[in-house]
């Protein structure tokens, strides 16, 4: 599988689907996913679109050192595969820390980015009226990966203990120390006031769940409404994962919002 350079690391990726298709689906993991973890989604848009998927630097197959792990990069990460694969713009569907990638990009380079599909995250994204505490998930991310992992409902284990196990297993390849994704996430002090973005016309939808601990459906749905033209869907009894925990309907909702706005 082919690896790009960028700031001093080679980006991991993958491309799938259609190679025909007019659309390209770019899909950012979160802490405890890897390009691997998109295989729902892979298998049910690839007739439709072109699909990338990559491991973040730091994570899995992009390794570097703690120093060169840098959410800062993220865009710039991406848009080196871009260049490399001729595709001057794509959807993004961004879940938990691949929301600081997508979310950079929109702002930052708009004209790159079809639509943005925030998956249990903020972003870069913030708001007076929506509040989390950034030191509490810090330390809930600390055992992401773990058997009752904060980024996996808490009955989901028991609901679906192969789904539990496939995702411990697939985390377990990104060889990360936890503790230094949110210190680097909240040092690089990146963060947009939505209130600043009044011009903003990418097509985005917030993604949460009711049993999402780290980002609470509270506070996303508070969020997006703060956000120009922005959508939300609360997929319910689903934690923080539900792309993963309940694909399906992460899907269908994901699909309806790619056939109102990139069609």
């Amino acid at each position: 599988m082919p690896v790009v350079a960028s700031y001093g690391v080679d980006i991991y990726y993958e491309i799938h689907g259609n190679p025909e298709a007019e659309k390209t689906l770019v899909f950012a993991h979160g802490m405890g996913g890897n390009a691997a973890i998109w295989f729902n989604q892979i298998v049910r848009f690839r007739d439709h679109y072109r699909i990338v998927t990559f491991d973040h630097r730091y994570f899995a197959r992009s390794s570097c050192s703690v120093d060169d792990f840098d959410p800062t990069k993220f865009p710039a990460d991406v848009l080196s595969i871009m260049a490399a694969e001729n595709i001057d713009s794509a959807i993004f569907v961004c879940q938990s820390m691949g929301g600081w990638t997508g979310s950079q990009l929109a702002i930052n380079y708009p004209e790159k980015v079809d639509a943005l599909v925030m998956s249990h995250t903020p972003g870069i994204f913030y708001h007076v009226d929506a509040l989390n505490d950034a030191e509490e998930v810090a330390h809930k991310v600390s055992t992401i990966g773990a058997e009752s992992s904060p980024a996996l409902a808490y009955d989901y284990p028991q609901k679906n203990p192969k789904g539990a196990l496939l995702y411990r297993m697939i985390s377990a390849f990104n060889g990360i120390d936890n503790a230094v994704i949110p210190a680097k996430i909240n040092g690089a002090q990146v963060g947009v006031n939505t209130d600043s973005l009044k011009d903003y016309a990418v097509p985005t939808l917030f993604i949460t769940g009711e049993l999402d601990i780290l980002f609470p459906a509270s506070f996303i749905q508070t969020l997006a409404a703060t956000l120009p033209g922005a959508e939300c869907e609360n997929l319910g009894d689903v934690g923080h994962s539900s792309y993963f925990e309940s694909p399906d309907a992460f899907n269908d909702v994901l699909a309806t919002f790619l056939t109102r706005h990139c069609s």
